[in-house]
């Protein structure tokens, strides 16, 4: 009976047992592992109430894995819970196997202890990052909302280019260095011949 009440409760998330209490599986939060490139499966926990709710799922379910009518499980299950309840009576913990013990504590209230769910059942994912560059979408760009299509076409302005034209400017330079030492070259020869010369 164990087995199938576990395999139920993991199954629908939500088991009801008569006389007892209910018990539910919850799931925390998955957490992102970018440095392995692991999504972490979320931590799940299966929490008790003594609060019991009519659920004739878990009586169909019993049936039908067992292969009986429903008068059969619900004389199943309801031997089953009675076990349960003695053994809480008689102040002895109840195991149920894959899901937890159920106690009485010092003030007479049934209290649950969840077994760790083995980590078989909660893989960690593989993520890796997935660049889809066709598909538009809104990014912050200083305070600025933009797009990564109008950032792509930013990046991708063609920029008119300066011709550099520095070497114009040395020959121009050049030239009049050149120009005011043919001159000054010529002013002193023009003056040595003068003073050369002797007069008649």
């Amino acid at each position: 009976m164990q087995h199938l009440i576990a395999s139920y409760l993991f199954q629908n998330k939500y088991c009801a047992l008569p006389g007892i209490g209910t018990l539910c599986v919850t799931a925390g939060n998955a957490a992102t592992d970018f440095l392995d490139k692991k999504i972490k499966a979320p931590q799940t926990t299966i929490i008790f109430s003594e609060t019991e709710n009519k659920d004739e799922g878990l009586l169909e379910y019993i049936a039908a894995t067992t292969s009986s009518d429903k008068y059969e499980a619900t004389e199943a299950l309801e031997h089953f819970c009675d076990v349960v309840k003695n053994n809480l009576a008689n102040k002895s913990p109840a195991t149920l196997e894959g899901i937890g013990q159920l106690f009485i504590d010092a003030s007479g209230k049934i209290q649950f202890q969840p077994s760790r769910i083995p980590a078989v059942f909660l893989p960690d994912v593989k993520a890796e990052r997935v660049i889809h560059p066709e598909a538009e979408h809104h990014i912050l760009v200083g305070d600025k909302d933009s797009t990564n299509t109008l950032m792509t076409e930013y990046f991708n302005e063609e920029v008119p280019v300066k011709k550099n034209r520095w070497w114009i400017w040395a020959i121009v330079i050049g030239s009049i260095a050149l120009l005011a030492l043919l001159i000054y070259s010529n002013s002193l020869n023009a003056s040595s011949m003068a003073g050369n010369a002797m007069p008649i």
